[in-house]
């Protein structure tokens, strides 16, 4: 079957456009390989249509009767016009010429996304619904509480290390995968785990001990259809951490040693989100189409979750009993200056984020990307930042199977 694809966007801002059009055009070519349809076509509406203009889709409305293709495929119908008796018009004059349109986002034709802030008892209604659902989550397993003592224990040694973690078959394939990788380059196999430990060192194996075995509890189950990319964002997670580490570095800060941990941890409420409130979080998702436009995403979050990532991210911290370092990380990642205990790491993590994002979906930097407070607080500059990238796209060039470490 041969399909089309329609893509628009209504935002002024140049590069929030340019990002969501590509994410459309993307979601879009995805769905179509997976599905076996043939994409013959995107039509993709210019800057200067309008609610009441827009050129691309009468375009497609008037080639449709050429038979050139049997479906369009759009984001979603709101795309198509804000008012359902227009939608409703679309989709008929298409029906007409026997397409059909698919969304990737609603089910059914005419779908309004619902605003979960009608009134102040619901909100709290769902708060509390969230916090409950948390509270339910599972403990980490004994092998990670484990770690998590022996690497806060001054006192502790590798071997001991080694031991733990070799109690877990699984855990200890993915440390050898990673030590292994092309990422570390090493021109020898390491199958010791204990030597594993010495080259990786205890904070970065407590980070990797702690994500991986969190994947491993929320991965979702085969078949299950997530708008969230559960790899993409483990992806993200990686970089990040690997950009904190280097941020740290280049601004010569002291050590941190909850680095490289309360980077690669910092979105874990966007997993718990779409998990444990996964309707509300689709929606919440699908609002805003690139997550390195922070406030859309809290608000969108807030909008319909009622609660955002961070805050739901900071309760699983907490009732894991993270270090306080790590909790904080995760609750003002957005917002760094607001931490009371850890500004300086806090905003470490916050650069870090948004470098994660431009490398994976090759952005250009911008000054308006970054909290001009928070370049002041840490004392960089757009220069700064651009050599920062350079450093770091080195890096993340030598990831190679990295990610297999997830799997």
């Amino acid at each position: 079957m041969k399909a089309a694809g329609y893509i628009s966007s209504n935002r002024t801002h140049e590069l929030e456009r340019e990002v969501e059009l590509k994410i459309q055009k993307e979601r879009i070519m995805e769905f179509c390989a997976k599905n076996s349809l043939e994409l013959v076509k995107i039509y993709e509406e210019p800057s200067d249509s309008r609610d009441d203009y827009k050129p691309a889709l009468l375009k497609l409305l008037n080639e449709a009767s050429d038979k050139t293709f049997e479906k369009v495929v759009i984001f979603k119908y709101d795309y198509l016009g804000k008012d359902s008796l227009v939608k409703n018009w679309v989709i008929d004059e298409l029906k007409k010429s026997g397409i059909t349109v698919k969304s990737l986002i609603e089910e059914n034709t005419g779908i309004q996304i619902s605003n979960d802030k009608d009134t102040e008892d619901k909100i709290k209604s769902k708060t509390e619904s969230i916090k409950q659902k948390v509270r339910d989550i599972p403990s980490l397993p004994e092998v990670v509480t484990k770690v998590m003592e022996l690497v806060q224990n001054p006192n502790s040694s590798a071997a001991q290390l080694s031991r733990i973690i070799s109690h877990d078959p699984g855990l200890t394939s993915r440390v050898l995968r990673l030590v292994n990788s092309a990422y570390y380059g090493f021109p020898k196999q390491i199958s010791s785990i204990q030597h594993a430990v010495m080259i990786l060192g205890f904070t970065t194996m407590r980070g990797l001990v702690l994500s991986s075995s969190i994947f491993k509890i929320f991965t979702p189950k085969s078949g299950d259809q997530r708008l969230l990319d559960y790899r993409k964002f483990w992806k993200h997670s990686l970089i990040s951490a690997i950009c904190a580490k280097n941020i740290n570095s280049y601004l010569r800060l002291m050590q941190d040693e909850d680095i490289f941990s309360s980077a690669i941890l910092h979105d874990i409420g966007k997993i718990i989100l779409d998990q444990y409130d996964h309707e509300n979080y689709t929606k919440a998702y699908s609002k805003v189409l690139n997550q390195i436009f922070f406030d859309q995403v809290l608000n969108a979050e807030k909008e319909f979750c009622s609660v955002d990532h961070q805050e739901t991210g900071f309760m699983i911290a907490d009732g894991w009993n993270l270090p306080e370092s790590i909790s904080e990380v995760i609750r003002y990642h957005h917002n760094p200056l607001e931490a009371e205990n850890n500004k300086v790491l806090t905003s470490v993590v916050y650069i870090a984020n948004i470098l994660s994002y431009c490398l994976i979906d090759a952005l250009e930097i911008k000054d308006e990307m970054f909290d001009s407070a928070v370049m002041d607080y840490l004392g960089v500059s757009i220069d700064d930042i651009y050599e920062m990238l350079i450093i770091v796209n080195d890096e993340v060039e030598n990831m190679g199977d990295l990610e297999s470490f997830f799997k």
